[in-house]
Parts: C-alpha cells; sequence; structure tokens
C-alpha cells in the first residue's frame, strides 16, 4: 500500500477530541465507479456486497462523477459516442435496458463518531437501492424528492487508504413510460428529443453528522408592515431521532447576506417528542431591505441561521437564504370576471411586475453531467441581457438546480414554474399514482420556497388539450393546488393554456391565458400582422417560432457531410423545413434554399421579427395583459427548433430582436402591414412602454425612414411632454411614402432620449417593397405543400424530407448515396 501523508494522517486520526460542531462530509466528485448489467442480476451476483478491497471484484468498473448522469460517464469511458452528436443518441438506446450500479469508498473523519450520522441524497433520477457496508438502507423513487438514511451504527471508524465505508447505488433501469412517472420524472421526449431517458445521481450526496436533534427545514414568510420595516414568521421543523423527550434551546439570527446590517435574532426554549417537531418564532426587522426584480429594485438577499442547543451543547445549525418580499396578485384591468376570473398580473411588493419572459427549456443540459454550473452563469447573464426579467419553467422540464435559483436571486429574475413536470399526457387514475405525485410536489415546494425569485405557480403544461380525459385531469390538478397549499402562499393556476377549446369546454374563461403557436403550425395559414393583434388574453404564457443555431454550431452536432444539403442528422434534430421555409417567405419574401449559411440566417431572422413583432405589440395592452413569453428561451440539447440562444451558449441573431422589444423602456412603432407598394403611403404609430416606475419628461423622439441602401428618405422628432411610469401609450401616427421597387427592402431606426440626451430606447425594423395580396397566397400554397406532406408521411417522421430512407429496396431512391432533404438539392 502507499505511504499515507503526515497530513493525511492528521485527517483520518482527528485530534482526538470531541466537538460539538456540525461536520458533513462532501461524497461528491470523480471518486465514484460504475457498472451496469441486467436488471436483476447484480444484486444475485453480490454487488451490494463488494467490499473495500483495492484491487478486489470492482477494479475493472469504469471511473464515474456524481453529480452526473450514466450516458455522460460512459460518454468520458468511451462506451458510447456523443449522444449530441449526428443521430448516436439511437446508437445508445440500449443503456436505459440495463441497471446502474454506483460505488463509492470512504473513511470518515474521526470527529464523527459518537454523533447522529446521516447520508443525504439531495436527488436521483429516478428510482434506486442502497446499501451501506453490505447493509440495505432502502428504495427511492422521485427525482426531485431529497431523501435520507440513518447511518450512525452502519459506519465504520477504521482507517485505510482508499476508504473502508462502500456505500453501493443501484439505478433503476431508466422509466420507459412518461404517464407511469409523471410529476416525478420530466417528459425525455418533446419536439426537440426524443431518444434517451435521462438517468443519474443528477444532486450532491453527502454524510451529516450532528447531534440527536436536527433542523430538517427552515422557512421565513416575510410580511411588509411598512415601508421600512417587516416581520418575519419562520418555521422551524426539527426532527428528534432518540425515543427520548427533550428539552431544547433554537435560536435564529437573520442578517443581511449581500449587504451590512444588524444582526436580528429570537429564542425559544421547548420541549420536543420523537421524530417530527415543529416550531414557529416571529422576528420584526426594522430598516428591512427589500428584495426587487433588476427593473424594479435592488436585489437584497438575508441569511436565517437556526441553532439547536441542549444545555449548552450543539445539536444542530443550518443557514438559509431568503429574501424579504411581497407576492399579491391583481386582476387585469380591461376584462371582466365572465372574462378572465384568475388574478393574472403579479404585483411585487405592490408595483406592478409586467413578465417580460421566455420558457427556461432547460437545464442547459439534457444529460445532468455536462450540465456545467459556468453554463447556468452564462445563460442567466445572457438572459437579463436580452431584458428577460422572467423565466418560466413549464412542465415539459424538470425543476432546478438551486444554484440556477440562486443566480435568478442575485440577478433579479423572477421564475414562474410549474410545481412539477405534468405535461401533454392522460394522468394514470390510481390512487397510489396520485399519493406519490403529491408527496413530491410538497417536497419540491418546502425546498423551494425561500428563494425570493419564485412568484408564480403552475400545475401542469397543456395537461388538458391532449388528454383522453382531460375532466380527470384537471381534477388532478385541482386537488394537487389544495395539497401544496399549506406549505406556500404563491398563487397556483391549474394548467396553461386555460382558453383554448379544450379549456372552455372544461369550464374556463375565454380570455385567460392562450398559446400563441398557431402562426407556427399555421403552415402559412395566417400571417403576423394579423395573427398576434386578433388575440385578447391576459397572459401569453407559451409564443413558439423556431430557427436554427448558428454556423459553428450546427458544424459541431451535425456530421460534416450532412451539413449542406441536408441530410437526415438535421431530422433527427428536430429541423422542420417546411415550418422554417414558410417563416422565411412571411419574413423574407424568400424561402432560402439556396445556400448554408444563407439559411440559417434566414430562419434566426424570421424567428426574431416573429418575436419582436408579437412582443412589442402584447406589450403595448399592458396592463389588459400582464405576461407574455417566448418559447424557448434555451433548449437542453442541439436541435434545429426553438431558443434564441443555442445549446453552446451562442446567441442566435433572433436574441438581438429580442432583447430591442424587451426593453424596459420601449419606444414601439406598431405597423399593421410588413408589405407595402412603392410610393404607397406607409402609416404607422409611435408608443411608448415603460416598465420602470419612473416617469420621463421631456422626452424626444426621432423616427428615420431608410430606403434600400440604408439611405435616408424621411426623418422626423417629437416631443413626448410626459412617460408615465408603469404605462403604455400611443404618441403619434407617422408616414412616410415607400421607397424603392418590388422586392427591395425598406428600414425604420428610431431612438426616444430623455431631457438630458440619455438614450432610453432605440429601435428598428425592416419592411418589404411587395404585394401582400399575391405573397400571402404563395404563402398559403406553401403551407398547403407541406400540410400535404405531413399528411401523407406523418407530422413528426422526419423520413418524409429523405424519401430514400423509406423508399423500395432497390428502388432509385433508395440508392441514394447521401439522403438529401426534399427540396435542397
Amino acid at each position: 500500500m502507499k505511504n499515507i501523508s503526515q497530513e493525511e494522517k492528521d485527517y483520518l486520526q482527528g485530534d482526538g477530541n470531541t466537538s460539538n460542531e456540525k461536520i458533513t462530509l462532501d461524497l461528491t466528485g470523480n471518486n465514484w465507479q460504475m457498472e451496469g448489467i441486467r436488471p436483476g442480476e447484480g444484486e444475485k451476483i453480490g454487488f451490494h456486497e463488494l467490499n473495500f478491497d483495492i484491487t478486489g471484484d470492482s477494479f475493472n468498473w469504469g471511473f464515474a462523477k456524481v453529480p452526473g448522469d450514466v450516458y455522460t460517464d460512459l460518454w468520458r469511458q468511451g462506451r458510447i459516442e456523443d449522444p449530441h452528436f449526428g443521430r448516436n443518441s439511437l446508437k445508445a438506446k440500449w443503456v436505459p435496458e440495463n441497471e446502474w450500479w454506483y460505488k463509492r469508498q470512504f473513511d470518515v473523519p474521526v470527529e464523527m463518531e459518537g454523533k447522529h450520522i446521516q447520508l443525504v441524497f439531495d436527488g436521483v433520477d429516478f428510482g434506486c437501492d442502497v446499501w451501506l457496508n453490505g447493509e440495505f438502507l432502502g428504495t427511492h423513487e422521485g427525482m426531485f424528492s431529497k431523501f435520507k438514511f440513518n447511518v450512525s451504527n452502519t459506519i465504520r471508524f477504521e482507517r485505510l487508504r482508499f476508504g473502508t465505508n462502500v456505500l453501493m447505488v443501484r439505478l433503476h433501469p431508466a422509466p420507459r413510460r412518461y404517464s407511469q412517472v409523471a410529476g416525478r420524472k420530466p417528459a425525455w421526449h418533446g419536439d426537440y428529443w426524443v431518444a434517451l431517458p435521462p438517468i443519474g445521481i443528477w444532486k450532491p450526496v453527502y454524510l451529516e453528522g450532528m447531534g440527536k436533534v436536527t433542523v430538517e427545514d427552515t422557512y421565513v414568510k416575510p410580511t411588509i408592515i411598512s415601508e421600512d420595516s417587516a416581520k418575519l414568521d419562520i418555521e422551524v421543523e426539527l426532527k428528534n431521532h432518540e425515543d427520548v423527550t427533550k428539552t431544547v434551546n433554537v435560536n435564529v439570527e437573520v442578517e443581511g447576506q449581500n449587504f451590512e446590517s444588524k444582526v436580528y435574532s429570537v429564542s425559544q426554549e421547548l420541549t420536543i417528542s420523537k421524530e417530527i417537531n415543529n416550531l414557529e418564532l416571529v422576528l420584526d426587522v426594522d430598516n428591512a431591505k427589500l428584495w426587487w426584480p433588476w427593473d424594479l429594485g435592488d436585489q437584497h438577499m438575508y441569511k436565517a441561521k437556526v441553532t439547536v442547543t441542549e444545555r449548552g451543547a450543539l445539536l444542530d445549525v443550518t443557514t438559509t437564504s431568503f429574501g424579504i418580499r411581497e407576492i399579491k396578485m391583481e386582476h387585469n384591468p380591461g376584462f371582466t370576471r365572465d372574462q378572465v376570473e384568475n388574478p393574472w398580473t403579479v404585483m411585487i411588493n405592490g408595483k406592478r411586475h409586467f413578465m417580460r419572459s421566455g420558457t427556461w427549456g432547460g437545464p442547459p443540459d439534457i444529460f445532468m453531467g455536462r450540465a456545467h454550473k459556468s453554463k447556468y452563469k452564462e445563460l442567466i447573464r445572457l438572459a437579463k441581457e436580452a431584458n428577460f426579467n422572467n423565466l418560466r419553467i413549464f412542465g415539459w422540464h424538470p425543476e432546478e438546480i438551486p444554484y440556477f435559483y440562486q443566480l435568478c436571486n442575485e440577478a433579479g429574475i423572477t421564475v414562474w414554474q410549474d410545481v412539477l413536470p405534468l405535461a401533454s399526457l392522460s394522468l394514470p387514475k390510481d390512487e397510489e399514482f396520485k399519493q406519490a405525485v403529491f408527496e413530491e410536489a410538497i417536497a419540491s415546494v418546502k425546498e423551494q420556497r425561500n428563494h425570493p425569485c419564485i412568484v408564480l405557480l403552475e400545475g401542469s403544461e397543456e395537461l388538458f388539450m391532449t388528454a383522453s380525459d382531460p375532466q380527470h385531469n384537471l381534477n388532478f390538478v385541482n386537488e394537487l393546488g389544495e395539497a401544496i397549499k399549506p406549505y406556500t402562499p404563491l398563487y397556483y393556476i391549474p394548467s396553461s393554456p386555460l382558453s383554448d377549446e379544450v379549456g372552455l369546454n372544461l369550464g374556463f374563461k375565454p380570455n385567460e391565458s392562450f398559446h400563441a403557436n398557431d402562426l407556427f403550425y399555421g403552415e402559412g395559414e395566417f400571417v403576423m400582422e394579423d395573427y398576434f393583434p386578433s388575440l385578447d388574453y391576459a397572459v401569453i404564457p407559451e409564443l413558439a417560432i423556431s430557427s436554427c443555431p448558428n454556423v459553428e454550431s450546427i458544424k459541431k452536432f451535425i456530421p460534416a457531410d450532412e451539413i449542406w444539403p441536408p441530410g437526415p442528422s438535421w431530422g433527427h434534430h428536430w429541423t422542420d423545413f417546411d415550418a422554417l421555409r414558410t417563416l422565411n417567405f412571411e419574413v423574407l419574401g424568400d424561402q432560402s434554399k439556396d445556400g448554408f449559411e444563407k439559411f440559417v440566417e434566414a430562419t434566426q431572422i424570421a424567428q426574431g421579427v416573429i418575436f419582436q413583432y408579437a412582443l412589442e405589440h402584447f406589450r403595448t395592452r399592458k396592463p389588459k395583459t400582464s405576461a407574455i413569453c417566448i418559447c424557448h428561451y434555451i433548449t437542453f440539447a442541439p436541435d434545429m427548433k426553438w431558443g434564441i440562444v443555442d445549446y453552446y451558449q451562442e446567441k442566435k441573431l433572433s436574441f438581438n430582436h429580442v432583447r430591442k422589444a424587451y426593453q424596459p423602456v420601449l419606444l414601439t412603432m406598431k405597423h399593421y402591414d410588413r408589405r407595402w407598394l412603392p410610393g404607397e403611403e406607409f402609416k404607422g404609430e409611435l408608443w411608448v412602454v415603460n416598465d420602470f416606475y419612473e416617469s420621463f419628461n421631456n422626452c424626444k423622439a426621432t423616427i428615420k425612414f431608410l430606403d434600400k441602401n440604408k439611405s435616408v428618405v424621411k426623418e422626423e422628432s417629437f416631443k413626448f411632454d410626459e412617460i408615465e411610469g408603469d404605462s403604455s401609450s400611443k404618441f403619434t401616427d407617422v408616414s412616410c411614402e415607400v421607397p424603392g421597387e418590388m422586392g427591395d427592402k425598406f428600414y425604420v431606426e428610431m431612438t426616444l432620449v430623455d431631457a438630458k440626451g440619455n438614450i432610453l430606447s432605440e429601435n428598428d425594423y425592416f419592411l418589404l417593397v411587395a404585394d401582400k395580396q399575391k405573397d400571402r397566397k404563395e404563402l398559403r400554397a406553401i403551407g398547403l405543400e407541406a400540410f400535404d406532406i405531413k399528411q401523407k408521411y406523418g407530422w413528426a417522421n422526419y423520413f418524409r424530407y429523405y424519401p430514400c430512407l423509406g423508399a423500395e429496396e432497390g428502388s432509385k431512391e433508395a440508392d441514394e448515396e447521401m439522403p438529401i432533404a426534399r427540396g435542397f438539392k
């Protein structure tokens, strides 16, 4: 055996003194091994009985990392190729057919001896069995619920170089039917990913050594009393791990986490019985510093330190971060209760929070072993750069890791979140399934509720529109809302959308919420300037338009011989060529199919222009409309579908269009046509939307109309005496004789400055010199052709673009060396 250094000996042996301090031993990192085997075979041959031999039975196991996932570990080992590249994910479909064993050896500090020691798993996807030193500890199912085992009598305190304690975790084979695990695991399919169900130990694993009474949960509920004072209702959940009754003292100290403040404290002595005991404390905070979204104020954070002692001896201590902010919901003005029943306006500390949102199609990678913290940090930074003040986690995606919410707390970005992933399915009707989902939901809510960024909860996504029994699904999510109600004061919406045809049949009001996706799915049936102004809803939780990633990004996941003309890997990564060419034609007057770079650029411009037009329109409806959310901001795999930031954290051209549309102070030009004939009088309206609560006086707006060469053909300036805070107003009409000839573009550039000349908003558009009636007929013809093809070959079958893949053996099409997308040869 290798010699152990004195430093290592000191760590393993300790100093011989008993300490009352809480000790945590982190078991995450690269010191794990893993192996797969057919289901049920691992225990038969005794994997769970493996001991601490250095070169024993597991010497040939692969190395693994926790937190992580099975696919990433196998990829690092070279056992599978990168599932994101080409169609490699289809070649890894053998992985979920196995059970996967994870092994970790470790020694524990001697200071843990005599303490209550618990083994904690923050999250395992999806089901597992756990052994420690050959002793079976238990089974757990549910991706989002933390679970613990008392291992005080199982831990070994002997010392060996590689660790005498052997932790074995058997991951059950990945679920294959989403409906059986919905709510406790997100769907692993959708219209940007389809191949592999994730599986792995996706959150940290660690040992805790403390006294026989532990703090299981701390919840701080703030109430704002006045402009500079608040009351904190603090709920502390304690667990007594002994059979005897104990008298303990609980002390709570509260102070600023990211700013200097005095320390506020409150203590209480109480007698606790075995198992769970609940305590409520009240603390008054003067000079309270509030938490705000970034466009309304600062992001002050506090920390609450809970210390539990018994006759002066420390038993446990925990620290919880929170923000002082108060959420109330108000009904949107302009609607009657017969039109909109739910209050959809989020009021934060008494101020309206118009949610400029995007769906967080995350995590940054569907394989959590590749969802590094650096990616989270960059994506939150980019979200703020794009002027998002909200991110929506809807039912196709999991709740996020704590670091995500921490970043949102720090950035002042609020979160509109589905409680659990329940999306687009018929829910099972057995009571066991329902209770398991409700327990998972309660655990999830309790874990997240101290984050001030979370402001609105929903129960599901598109849960009614395709269900075989939508009434059962509605009953289910209504009961889910009641189950979590005791644990959170946040408002709860059962699903999204509520006001589609199925929702209306279920009794929802006609103007609640709507997914504004018909332009994308309509195959040229609509144009943006007709479609979006026709929608009259309190909120738009989803607005979907697709595009390709950047050229250099595409080269990272599409094989070189399939890049152009586009090969089948494009189809596997969800390229809807028909949708893209209809969108290209609507926005640019050209399908843009005659070159790789041109096609990619056109899709991003089309996505951006449509997003910008729609977002600016819905923002001018403020306060009647109180939230608009693009679908998506990001997605968790390289795809040719959604997102304004691609999988590689690269901004698409559409990113800048959204950034402009989401400026807190927005100078926008309403225009009800994008195609104008040469010499025709273009007409528009100048509006200003102000999401700040600050008013601006004596402002000046300048608008320039430019021809195809970017030469100015008309310039005007207007004085705006007052732009009120939290407002949306029309200020003036504008017009210009359309320059150029048929087939040209013309441009509009606008600037709004305050009384001192500081720029408040800059915006721009391009418009087409074209015959709108002729182009609309051509657009519809393209869409009808695409519709017919989908009807013939199937809506989700990308073989429709590659006839040779479904051709009869020996035919000319089947003999093609490389399948090329229809229409791109």
